[in-house]
């Protein structure tokens, strides 16, 4: 539904009644034309300006026909309860929306008894109003605010006695006298409540001035009757509790004034009031693990018995916390490697090399310890696109899809009802602005691919090398007339370098002399077409089997490179240090954060204790293998970079020295 495009709304006209504009873009129903076309017709192609989706399959579609009847009783009845009724004919519409969603009694026992309060609490509702005399109609807003409040409350009438501890709200007439009385939530505004606003009523008008007379309710002086009710009905322990701290920041926060009232009278009993306040109010460790959850002292240095823990798997981590802190060890030692696989490799598909040196920590994880982990979820938006995506996938698939309808001869003017039909381009007039920055991105690398395309169609070749008894291959696309191109909109980067130079480096080491052009952002040459340089097949052989030995190594050995942070120190190969503080702010992120590529699940997972930028040798690996990875796909020769003391950073070439 996501990536259909779904984002709120049941569709133009219910957005409408929301004081939005009657715009179909990005509505559930939006979401599910493309849905339902892309099943039928099985292709992406437009249809009556609909976009299919057609990547929905299996057994989605019996959770997409479940969607289709929910959302189609949720659309009935919200049309059915907009308008003002009876209270008596409200019990009705509502009875039938309940058996509408639940067809069929629910299994478990305490949703059933959820169901029951509910039909209850509808009953309820029109049988107060029969017995008040009420039969005109009840705007819908009236009714929603009533079960608001009555479904917010607590049950009054659940049992009290149930057990040894008894969880209740704090209500008069329950005063029974408890040993152990627990007040929980006492926070600063939460507890005594406010009295409501004036308003039209005189009474809570005149609570604040001396024309109140006796008898004046005031839910304030309510609170505080009940504390004083509760207090004296405890018979050995009166606990309270509040958040003494903010979670976020650690900052104090204040108890309740009742509570601060209550101590204060406390502590006056005694000969030092100070010294007694302070002993009655105990504060609690903010984590389950915390050293003072396992004994903490006071301020003599003597252990509080008040605080103390039965959780012994945190126990350890207390343990750790209270020592001395020490940095975490290698996950594996640096000179220890897993034994290279039982069945050795004959054949290696490309893409599988591709992957590797994108993510070599990941791939060893998931090929050699079988650990796959999760992929991140990207936060998932309920408000449609308002701008162009600055980065990631979204953004390469809107520069892709104009880049190829640019090509195919479609005017620019004419990409936006397209676009806005893929969810790719906010509505309106600010999607139209969208699409005009895009375009005039993405239009010059269309003419300068369109000139050296010429009239030629797309083609596929399929390559094979064997090299030391490992066949690679793969399946080359975009070659044009005995020509391949590759595409990479702006200035190269690490990933970008490894996609297109393994398929350069396959073709020529497949004996193909086919010219090999890139098109990408340069300071001087322009876009393009950039031709790779002359390679013999003997040094593409060789860059390749460089690359594969890295493969093996790396698949025994967690390995110290990642093509962002290796790129930054591989392009300015020239600038050693300059090239390695680029790769250090990629690697642990720029001193305002953002995105550090050392930060990854995997690297962290797989290298952790291991940072390349940590010490002199580590590093000097670090540079090591981004020479041979990029020097073998940029210019088909490994290149090691060299690091001499000079290049280090100062704590480094200290301990170099």
């Amino acid at each position: 539904l996501h990536a259909a495009g779904a984002r709120w709304g049941l569709d133009a006209g219910h957005r409408a009644r929301h004081g939005a504009p009657a715009d179909a873009a990005y509505t559930w129903q939006f979401a599910l034309d493309r849905l339902l076309l892309g099943h039928a017709t099985g292709s992406d192609d437009d249809v009556a300006g609909v976009a299919p989706w057609p990547q929905l399959e299996g057994g989605a579609l019996s959770a997409l026909d479940a969607l289709l009847r929910l959302l189609r009783v949720l659309a009935r009845h919200e049309r059915l309860l907009a308008e003002a009724m009876p209270p008596a004919q409200w019990r009705e519409r509502l009875l039938q929306l309940l058996d509408a969603l639940l067809p069929r009694p629910p299994s478990a026992a305490t949703t059933q008894r959820a169901l029951d309060r509910l039909r209850t609490l509808v009953d309820g509702f029109a049988r107060d109003a029969a017995r008040a005399g009420v039969d005109a109609p009840v705007p819908a807003e009236v009714v929603r605010a009533h079960f608001a409040q009555v479904l917010g409350d607590a049950d009054t009438r659940a049992p009290l006695l149930t057990g040894g501890v008894s969880f209740a709200r704090m209500v008069p007439m329950r005063l029974l006298p408890f040993r152990v009385i627990c007040l929980l939530g006492m926070n600063d505004g939460d507890f005594p409540r406010r009295d409501p606003a004036a308003g039209l009523n005189r009474l809570t008008a005149e609570l604040g001035t001396d024309r109140r007379r006796r008898g004046d309710r005031s839910n304030r002086d309510d609170d505080r009757y009940l504390l004083l009710q509760l207090l004296t009905s405890a018979q050995d322990v009166f606990h309270v509790s509040w958040l003494g701290a903010d979670p976020r920041d650690g900052s104090p926060r204040e108890p309740s004034t009742l509570v601060t009232d209550l101590l204060a009278a406390a502590a006056a009993q005694h000969a030092d009031a100070d010294a007694a306040r302070k002993a009655l109010v105990l504060a609690h460790p903010l984590q389950p693990f915390s050293p003072n959850a396992f004994g903490a002292v006071d301020a003599d240095g003597q252990p509080d018995p008040r605080v103390f823990s039965y959780r012994a798997p945190w126990h350890p981590a207390a343990g750790r916390l209270a020592g001395a802190r020490r940095a975490l060890p290698p996950w594996m030692d640096a000179t220890v490697a897993l034994a290279p696989p039982a069945q050795a490799e004959d054949d290696l598909p490309l893409d599988a090399l591709r992957r590797f040196l994108l993510d070599p920590a990941g791939q060893f994880l998931r090929q050699r310890l079988q650990l796959r982990l999760p992929d991140a979820d990207e936060a998932v938006e309920d408000i449609e696109p308002l701008q162009a995506p600055d980065r990631g996938r979204a953004r390469t698939q809107l520069q892709r899809t104009v880049f190829e309808r640019l090509l195919a001869g479609a005017p620019a003017e004419a990409l936006y009802a397209p676009l806005r039909a893929r969810g790719l381009v906010p509505s309106g007039p600010l999607g139209r602005r969208v699409l005009d920055a895009i375009v005039a991105e993405v239009a010059p690398y269309a003419d300068a691919f369109g000139r050296w395309r010429g009239g030629a169609a797309a083609q596929a070749l399929a390559l094979a090398v064997e090299i030391d008894g490992v066949r690679v291959h793969g399946r080359l696309e975009g070659v044009h007339a005995d020509r391949i191109a590759r595409l990479r909109f702006g200035t190269p980067n690490g990933p970008s370098a490894i996609r297109h130079g393994l398929d350069w480096l396959l073709l020529r080491a497949a004996g193909a002399d086919l010219p090999f052009d890139e098109f990408h952002e340069t300071d001087a040459a322009g876009i393009g077409p950039h031709p790779r340089p002359p390679l013999s097949q003997a040094a593409a052989i060789d860059a390749l089997r460089t690359l594969l030995a890295l493969r093996r190594k790396g698949l025994q050995q967690p390995l110290p490179f990642a093509p962002y942070s290796a790129w930054e120190l591989f392009s300015q190969r020239d600038d050693v240090a300059g090239g390695l503080r680029d790769a250090l702010k990629k690697w642990r992120g720029r001193d305002n954060g953002g995105w550090a590529e050392g930060n990854g699940d995997a690297v962290r997972l797989a290298l952790r204790g291991r940072d390349p930028f940590a010490d002199a040798a580590a590093l000097r690996a670090f540079a090591h293998t981004a020479g041979l990875v990029f020097g073998a796909v940029v210019h088909g020769h490994p290149a090691p970079i060299e690091i001499g003391d000079a290049a280090l950073p100062d704590d480094d070439a200290e301990d170099a020295a």
